[in-house]
């Protein structure tokens, strides 16, 4: 097969009825449909039946799935194939949510696989791009939720009062680990990262299934596998470093995923060792993408996949450029250690994981 370079997928479109056209009018989209919502553009992922379609250089037409079988460990890395085998770990999408997202939970791993389903769990973060007036996100227990207050309030299709409220801004991110209930009345333009999963459980539906007379039975399990704790923030506290010019935001972290922002007014270099793969999102300016055996310019809502085996990859701001950086970590080997390397406190550190006993950098640190 041919030599690899950074890979640009076509964008598979999902019309929900949360959606609008803001993606279509923010981001340099090429081919979209205009005559329907826009309510999500998938950029990376690897389904039954759903797998992105690469869109330039020599191996155009090809599927994500076809160049995984291809190329293995060269495309996802040592370290993926070895967590993961020839599965692709992760889905990122661009997300508008211009109406309301229905209150709705994920399950874990465990709680997935007793469900019977193909797909692992569901954690995924939301990365704000935009937020119009008036937009709030309901995520995680507030304070003082008991799980009898939980068990009334699904009763009553009320679980949206059981949340903690949050007033978005651009630039902030929020890490929606697997039992997180959340809730949005809209208002919002953002990159989600997740793990590979599209398992929602919409918790007014499931209480709508109840069987006569069942009913506080099916809100118990229902709220068992909601997270409830005391002073939950699943807002992270990001990291930023200054490189010479550039800027360096480490953004979030888990086990499943991290994302850093690259705020470039310089050329960097980043660095492929045949660990893992990287994928990148254009958020704001032009940037030139050079690895392997070619090179791409992203524009704000293009992405691309830097496969693990490029070495290195020049990434060349057009006067100034920003940049997601989305990857698989290892925790310490890829967030700890050159964050306490900068002289970053463990403090610091830990919320990049959110204020939670779910936060997975917390028995690392």
């Amino acid at each position: 097969m041919e030599g690899l370079y950074p890979l640009r997928f076509r964008e598979i479109l999902r019309n929900y009825g949360f959606g609008g056209r803001w993606i279509a009018e923010a981001f340099a989209k090429e081919g979209l449909s205009d005559d329907h919502r826009l309510a999500e553009t998938w950029e990376a992922v690897d389904r039954p039946g759903e797998s992105s379609i690469v869109r330039n250089g020599p191996l155009a037409g090809h599927t994500l799935h076809q160049l995984i079988e291809g190329y293995g460990q060269a495309l996802l890395g040592s370290e993926i194939v070895a967590r993961f085998g020839a599965r692709f770990p992760l889905l990122i999408k661009f997300l508008d949510a211009t109406h309301p997202l229905g209150e709705q939970i994920h399950p874990d791993d465990e709680q997935a696989r007793s469900m019977g389903s193909f797909d692992t769990g569901k954690t995924e973060a939301w990365y704000m791009l935009g937020v119009r007036a008036g937009a709030t996100i309901h995520a995680g227990p507030r304070a003082g939720l008991t799980r009898e207050e939980l068990v009334e309030a699904l009763l009553r299709r009320e679980s949206r009062a059981c949340m903690r409220e949050y007033e978005p801004q651009p630039g902030e991110a929020f890490l929606l680990y697997a039992g997180t209930m959340h809730y949005s009345r809209g208002g919002m333009l953002f990159c989600e990262i997740m793990q590979n999963s599209d398992i929602t459980i919409g918790l007014n539906h499931f209480m709508d299934r109840a069987e006569p007379g069942r009913e506080r039975e099916r809100a118990q399990e229902l709220s068992d596998m909601i997270h409830i704790e005391e002073d939950f923030d699943c807002r992270t506290r990001q990291v930023v470093l200054a490189e010479g010019r550039n800027r360096r935001t480490y953004v979030l972290a888990c086990r499943h995923f991290a994302m850093e922002r690259l705020d470039l007014a310089e050329p960097e270099d980043v660095l492929l060792e045949g660990r893992r793969f990287v994928v990148l999102a254009a958020i704001e300016g032009a940037c030139r993408v050079a690895g392997g055996a070619g090179a791409e310019v992203l524009r704000p809502g293009q992405t691309c996949l830097l496969p693990a085996s490029l070495g290195a990859v020049s990434l060349e701001p057009k006067r100034i450029a920003s940049l997601l950086s989305m990857y698989v970590p290892d925790l310490k080997l890829d967030i700890i250690e050159p964050l306490r390397a900068q002289g970053v406190s463990a403090d610091e550190i830990l919320g990049l994981g959110g204020q939670t006993a779910l936060n997975d950098l917390r028995p690392l640190l």
